[in-house]
């Protein structure tokens, strides 16, 4: 991975605007929903706000063929300064105290809004500036680098802040790390213009669509999609408890511990998936990583109210093997599809899966003031992780998957691999 961060220098911008925007968006996105929680301590509410953070999500079919035509790099600059003004408004001005929770879900919406422009950006320009062989090995990387960065900040904050949270220096903190984002992209310069050169019209434009879903439907993305949006509402709904969940048995501080360990198991899962990833047949693999998923946290939910080691220990665990399941789904979405049509298939693939978590965030929220024990809502979720994984082994095309680098980019409806006397061609095309 080493090698490729020195030998391909817009790679090396590329990681390091990620590295800050992740960092940004990430400390916005889990301190919002605590924010929330504490605040106003109303599961609601929590409810709401999980919503707003994924409803703009589910639009992102509209986003896929304007990433494809137009220049991603303008769109990264463009987005990253509209989450830097929304950040600020949200730190530095005493508009929340003065607005309250209308003001907050004001906020969460408009930075979901530049996240969706600004993801699929980024995803869609890996692939013109690293070899298709390498992509897996970039997306490793590039999740290292955010993590580390992650428990670098976290920890500070957690030794540093103790048990009084001030949200207004979190965001603060987050509106300057997506700033030095922006500026960073500034340094980025395009590989191939002729992606920019055609003028979109509104017939080639819905033609555009059209053809990104009849590629998803068509390859073995059309199962690994199905899997990811049931994984979405389950996670979903969980996700909008966690708060309350680890609140009640850690405290607001464990919750921070809780967000750092996580982030340790995915340095070490991303830091494996790097240099073994390649290595595995990614349906059996994939089977693997899903039902693991589940037991942890099944595990998880017991241990946490027990002790604290363990459940930290199980944390690292469920982030781990969750983070490998990312950097495959991610690496299948640019790797499979040609370079102009990467755009249409990530954000087409985000709204379903967009819809499924805007549904599980209401339905979290509804659970949670409903639920006699939320520990229910997370073994549910486990148990829905092990599920998934058995339905796709059942799929032979799934089943018969090459590793990664067997897996070629698939052009007209056509699939090939680079080991043509396996007939494997079945192993990531439908027909």
């Amino acid at each position: 991975m080493l090698k490729l961060y020195k030998e391909n220098k817009m790679f090396r911008v590329l990681l390091t605007y990620r590295f800050f925007s992740a960092i940004g968006s990430a400390m916005f996105m889990f301190f919002i929903l605590l924010s929330v929680h504490l605040l106003y301590e109303n599961p609601i509410y929590t409810g709401i706000a999980g919503f707003l953070m994924v409803v703009p999500s589910m639009f992102s079919f509209a986003i896929g063929p304007i990433v494809d035509r137009r220049n991603k790099i303008t769109i990264m600059r463009f987005t990253t300064f509209l989450e830097f003004l929304v950040l600020s408004l949200l730190a530095f001005t005493p508009l929340q105290e003065q607005l309250g929770v209308l003001f907050t879900f004001a906020i969460i919406f408009t930075f979901s809004v530049g996240v969706l422009f600004e993801s699929p950006a980024s995803r869609a320009f890996l692939p013109q500036i690293v070899h298709e062989k390498k992509i897996m090995e970039a997306n490793s990387l590039i999740s290292i680098v955010a993590m580390i960065g992650g428990i670098a900040i976290g920890a500070v904050l957690f030794t540093s802040l103790g048990g009084d949270i001030s949200f207004s220096f979190l965001y603060g903190v987050s509106a300057i790390f997506v700033a030095l984002s922006f500026v960073t992209s500034l340094f980025m310069k395009n590989v191939n213009k002729k992606d920019y050169e055609e003028k979109p019209t509104f017939s080639s434009y819905l033609r555009d669509l059209k053809d990104g879903a009849k590629f998803i439907r068509h390859t073995v993305l059309f199962y690994f999609l199905i899997a990811i949006v049931v994984v979405s509402l389950a996670t979903e709904i969980a996700f909008v408890n966690r708060p309350m969940f680890l609140e009640y048995h850690a405290g607001a501080q464990g919750y921070v511990l809780y967000a750092l360990v996580s982030l340790i198991g995915g340095v070490v899962a991303s830091s494996l998936m790097g240099k073994l990833g390649n290595k595995f047949k990614i349906g059996k693999f994939v089977f693997v990583l899903f039902v693991l998923t589940g037991i942890a946290r099944i595990i998880f939910t017991i241990v946490v109210p027990i002790d604290l080691i363990l459940g930290l220990i199980s944390m690292v665990f469920y982030a781990g093997v969750g983070t490998a399941i990312g950097i495959i789904y991610s690496s299948l979405e640019q790797k499979v599809p040609p370079n102009d049509m990467v755009g249409r298939v990530g954000t087409i693939s985000s709204t379903f899966s967009a819809i499924a978590a805007t549904i599980g965030a209401l339905a979290g929220g509804f659970l949670g003031s409903i639920v006699s024990d939320v520990a229910h809502i997370f073994i549910f979720q486990g148990i829905s992780y092990i599920l998934i994984g058995m339905a796709l082994i059942l799929v032979p095309s799934v089943r018969k998957m090459p590793i990664m680098d067997g897996i070629k980019k698939v052009d007209n409806g056509d699939a090939e691999t680079e080991n043509e006397e396996e007939n494997l061609t079945e192993s990531y095309t439908e027909h």
